[in-house]
């Protein structure tokens, strides 16, 4: 294939194709996408996504981050006020997992 990376720039071991996750954070929400095809260093653990790939995850994910992060800004809202109408419910942290 193409502008793939067959050999490790860190160790030189030939790379091999697999499915990987990578974690994002940003403005305080979380996200993992899984399925990513890279090029991965079974010796090091060294990974290389192609940059259209990288380009496509970074996009999707940027997206899903701003969209949750408006939504829990709207929904913190809603739950601090009815907090002050039922101060009997401990406050906690609100958390939004995304799963497919």
């Amino acid at each position: 294939m193409k502008g793939l990376i067959t050999v490790c720039s860190e160790c030189g071991t030939k790379t091999e194709l697999q499915e990987i996750t990578i974690e994002f954070e940003r403005k305080g929400v979380r996200a993992a996408m899984s399925g990513i095809p890279a090029m991965v260093c079974p010796n090091c653990g060294e990974q290389y996504v192609p940059g259209d790939i990288a380009g496509d995850v970074i996009d999707i994910v940027s997206l899903i981050i701003d969209e949750t992060e408006e939504l829990l800004k709207r929904t913190e809202a809603r739950r601090r006020k009815l907090l002050l109408d039922w101060p009997a419910i401990p406050p906690k942290r609100l958390e939004l997992a995304l799963i497919s």
